[in-house]
């Protein structure tokens, strides 16, 4: 059962008003083929493509990392559309036929989480893009522009855009968090486990010195 329906705010309207009057070619075709990298095969597809690239780098934890942050991603969307309830703008003013609640913007939310975390596993999978990190700013210009043709199709209202790229950072923030936290914790085992066995300056134990590391 769905929560209270949200209204948009009386700016939102001015804004679609004045989008849906400016609208013209060849724009309006770019803005169609923008809007289709934040739907859900496109994403998916990225999904899978960065978890195998990252498998392949023996880097486990960031391939599950982008699997696991962004199932939970549309999992949270889909929660807070059942929650906040609010209708999209008016189907007249639509370009392309949706349905669902509008807030937030799932295209917005989740193109941020999704290509968030594809630059996140490139920066440190690839020293050439670590050298050169200004090549990863082409994804947020890509998450910002499909949220802008979200409203410019007339599918939402511009606070469901901004919202939905507000939650998309939180939960892109909560997925490195966790994985710091995840990452971290071995190192600190091993640590634990070497000032355990044994410290500078004291000499090992017979059992120690019976025994050679693997080679």
């Amino acid at each position: 059962m769905g929560g209270q329906a949200v209204q948009q705010f009386p700016i939102d309207d001015r804004i679609t008003d004045w989008v849906v009057e400016s609208r013209h070619e060849p724009l309006t075709s770019v803005m169609h083929m923008v809007t289709a990298m934040g739907d859900t095969l496109p994403l998916t597809l990225v999904v899978i493509g960065v978890f195998v690239v990252a498998w392949l780098s023996n880097r486990i934890d960031l391939a599950s990392m982008i699997v696991v942050g962004s199932l939970s991603g549309y999992i949270l969307m889909m929660i807070l559309k059942l929650l906040f309830s609010r209708d999209r703008p008016p189907v007249e003013d639509r370009l392309i036929d949706v349905g669902g609640a509008a807030f937030p913007s799932g295209h917005a939310m989740l193109s941020t989480v999704v290509y968030g975390l594809t630059a996140v596993v490139a920066f440190r999978v690839f020293p050439r893009v670590r050298e050169r990190a200004v090549a990863l700013v082409w994804l947020p210009i890509l998450v910002l522009l499909i949220g802008v043709s979200r409203v410019y199709l007339g599918v939402h209202w511009a606070s469901d855009v901004l919202f939905g790229w507000l939650f998309g950072l939180i939960w892109l923030a909560v997925c490195l968090f966790g994985h710091a936290q995840i990452v971290r914790r071995p190192a600190l085992l091993r640590m634990g486990t070497k000032h355990a066995t044994g410290r500078p300056g004291q000499p090992s134990s017979p059992a120690d010195q019976g025994t050679s590391s693997p080679s």
